[in-house]
């Protein structure tokens, strides 16, 4: 895969932006605050429909104006395609509209279109960050391969909103037992087929990470990454599949045990947008126990992983965004990202100090300086 031209309009501080890309690493150098980071900001959102900087979308509008678009043009294995996104105010009210090759598509048929990895400062607290992070790693990494998985999130989040809804108003207004066992089906069958999903892809990331890891450490370390599935009390690791009835049994059981507490706090306290996963290092738990320097290991592991995961399930690399991460890695670190994608992964990445990526035949380097851009 890979991105052949990007235009802007109204995009962050981009007025009008034609950038056509001919390179397999594209640097884009420069101070602070001059757009270096919204360049790999327009290619996520044009590929996700959303931003990994911000949930408010109004922020991508350039400053005193009110319609904007981030367009890019890519090749896949499938030929030339052409990805729009683009909001614009319709009689006073926001619109979102997202077109491949000019056609208008929904926001389910958006996710795979442009396969896209992101690594960013953030992305180093997977391994020590909130549960909320590893979550929405996995989330996406399978999202962008299954769009019947992000049919499920979209449904298993519109149920959960229904139940929490039906919970609150039993605690003011007293519990409809028969409703509410209405909504615990619903939530337990969605549910089951979640985590069934989870535990399959789980389990060759776990085998592409852990060889990754090993590279990385010169086979003295060996990293696991297990599901942690949440329980009334506590949490378990759960490293099996199980069929989907099962999973679905476990769950009516497991809301049936909290319905009280669940009332009482208005909110549904199990299910998968409440697990977590389990990474160790040598049997030690990485979060707790790892070093920095461990934890970045594994960071940097499972974003390669998630790499190699879309590549052999949609037969070719995504793209590759290195979002201001290579000054925060060490110089071995480096090497093994630039490693890793020489001559196979277009990559855009962005960085103060050109000096920091290797001058190669492959490379294209763009000086950004407050909204404009010159190759060079």
């Amino acid at each position: 895969m890979k991105i052949q031209q990007i235009a802007l309009i109204n995009f962050r501080n981009y007025q009008n932006l034609n950038l056509r890309i001919d390179g397999l690493v594209n640097v884009f150098y420069g101070n602070n605050a001059q757009g270096k980071t919204n360049i790999l900001e327009s290619i996520f959102y044009s590929a996700f429909g959303m931003s990994h900087r911000t949930g408010n979308e109004d922020d991508l509008v350039k400053m005193s104006c009110r319609d904007m678009a981030a367009e890019v043009t890519f090749n896949n294995l499938y030929g030339e395609h052409k990805l729009r996104v683009k909001r614009q105010n319709i009689c006073e009210r926001m619109r979102k509209e997202i077109a491949l090759d000019e056609n208008v598509i929904r926001s389910k048929e958006h996710y795979g279109t442009l396969n896209v990895v992101m690594f960013s400062p953030e992305d180093l607290q997977i391994v020590k960050g909130e549960p909320a992070l590893r979550r929405r790693f996995l989330d996406m990494e399978i999202a962008q391969t299954n769009r019947y998985y992000y049919g499920l999130l979209v449904k298993y989040n519109r149920v959960l909103q229904q139940r929490n809804k039906l919970l609150k108003n039993a605690r003011e207004n007293g519990l409809d037992i028969e409703q509410l066992d209405v909504w615990n089906n619903e939530i337990a069958s969605v549910a089951a087929e979640i985590i069934g999903l989870r535990l399959n892809v789980l389990k060759k990331i776990n085998r592409i990470a852990g060889d990754i890891y090993k590279e990385i450490t010169n086979q003295k370390e060996e990293l696991v990454v297990n599901y942690e599935l949440k329980t009334n009390s506590s949490a378990i690791i759960c490293s099996q599949e199980d069929s989907m009835e099962n999973w679905r049994e476990w769950y009516l059981a497991r809301l049936k045990e909290r319905q009280n507490i669940d009332v009482l706090r208005g909110s549904t306290g199990i299910g998968p947008h409440r697990d977590d996963l389990f990474i160790t290092v040598n049997e030690n738990n990485l979060r707790s126990f790892g070093s920095q320097g461990q934890q970045r290991s594994g960071a940097l592991a499972l974003k390669l992983a998630e790499m190699e995961y879309v590549k052999s399930e949609a037969g070719e690399y995504p793209v590759l965004l290195l979002d201001d991460v290579m000054s925060e890695l060490d110089s071995e670190r480096r090497t093994q990202i630039l490693n890793f994608i020489d001559g196979r992964v277009q990559t855009f990445i962005t960085v103060n100090d050109k000096n920091l990526i290797p001058e190669l035949a492959c490379n294209r380097y763009f000086c950004v300086r407050e909204g404009s851009i010159c190759e060079g």
